[in-house]
């Protein structure tokens, strides 16, 4: 089938040649939102794709794509929830998330089958993660034949220290894949540390985009950072927005994350209730939205993790952040015991509870009021065993 009969579809060639022209400059803004969707200015240097009335679109940093406003993710995809993939797609979403290791494995094969069909790849683009606080693959040619595709639009990098973020290596495998035409644009993706691995990203030219743990617990903390990768031109993906208990529902989440500059909000949409919710979240939200609530003050002391960062250094070398997110996201919240116990196990022992001293600091000096001991003894106890 010709690119004409597609004119979304390109080939390596075409698409090395597009990112380097692709670049928006900061300039582009948002303009009036017209039957749901969103003209811009300079349009034309937009790259654009499965745009629904309904579905709100902005683009997203460097990589001239304009993306909708809540990207698909495929953590618990698999063959049965291909509908609501389809659903979604079907409503405007034209942004997916995977990683080769979600649903162990099972949510890349998913996700190949729904990118077999051409009309599928051609409406949306391909987030790929690398390894968890390891980096980027240095070859993705079995990923990308369980994809059925020959590349992935963006390629994120999951690293937290500053050091692995502007790591030359890890840039080097990205510049390589990219010279392969096997990647378009790179996207540092972070868990924990997240104010400072996400300033040090923008110091690094290569990063068109971010995607971090973003809710209403720490966005008044990472706003300014936020903004700031808005004057830099790199787009942000929030995910795990409703990690706050206090945090209400999609309606409340979607407009305070849009209103401190958020350009997409990444859920996992398993039923048809979430997809309704979120549309409609996202269809009524705009950046004009007020920041109420975003001062922080009623989720002060909550007992909810924001991922801050303030417990990094135990004297006893604990990795409280991933503990305490896969145990109390992954597993308490989302109900992915595989997805946590896996995520735990990456954790040397050295660096969980049982190297606990019990001093307390890591409680004193939360600004949330975590019951940080409790949960890493819980973790080590419930994930330890999992198989």
């Amino acid at each position: 089938m010709s690119n004409h009969d597609h004119p979304h579809q390109i080939n390596r060639r075409q698409f090395i040649g597009r990112v380097s022209g692709a670049a928006i400059g900061t300039g582009v803004g948002l303009a009036m939102v017209h039957k749901g969707v969103t003209a811009l200015a300079a349009d034309s240097k937009l790259e654009r794709r499965n745009e629904q009335s309904g579905m709100i679109y902005a683009p997203f940093g460097k990589t001239g794509l304009n993306v909708s406003r809540l990207t698909f993710g495929c953590i618990q995809l698999t063959d049965d929830r291909l509908p609501g993939l389809e659903a979604a797609v079907e409503r405007g979403v034209n942004l997916v998330h995977v990683s080769n290791g979600y649903t162990r494995g099972q949510a890349i094969v998913s996700l190949g089958k729904f990118l077999k069909t051409p009309s599928n790849r051609d409406k949306v683009w391909v987030a790929l993660k690398g390894i968890n606080e390891r980096g980027l693959f240095d070859n993705i040619d079995d990923q990308l034949k369980t994809l059925n595709t020959d590349h992935a639009d963006i390629y994120c990098n999951p690293v937290n220290k500053p050091d692995l973020v502007r790591s030359e290596q890890e840039l080097a495998k990205f510049e390589a894949l990219k010279k392969a035409g096997k990647v378009r644009f790179l996207n540092l993706t972070t868990h924990g540390n997240q104010q400072e691995s996400m300033e040090t990203a923008l110091g690094v030219e290569r990063y068109s985009s971010i995607l971090a743990a973003i809710d209403l617990g720490n966005i008044a903390g990472l706003k300014a950072t936020v903004q700031n990768a808005g004057k830099a031109n790199v787009g942000v993906m929030a995910m795990k927005s409703m990690r706050n208990k206090k945090a209400g529902g999609p309606e409340t989440i979607a407009p305070a994350l849009f209103a401190a500059g958020v350009t997409t909000v990444l859920k996992s949409l398993n039923t048809s209730q979430d997809v309704d919710a979120w549309f409609d979240a996202v269809a009524k939200a705009s950046k004009a939205t007020a920041d109420a609530g975003l001062d922080g003050s009623v989720l002060a002391d909550s007992g909810d993790c924001t991922l801050c960062g303030i417990c990094a250094g135990c004297p006893k070398g604990v990795a409280i952040e991933p503990i305490v997110l896969n145990y109390t996201y992954y597993y308490q919240q989302q109900g992915l015991a595989d997805v946590a116990a896996e995520r735990y196990a990456e954790i040397h022992p050295k660096h969980t509870a049982l190297s606990c001293g019990d001093c307390g600091r890591c409680e004193e000096i939360c600004p949330m009021g975590v019951p940080v001991r409790r949960l890493i003894r819980e973790a080590h106890a419930t994930l330890g065993v999992i198989a």
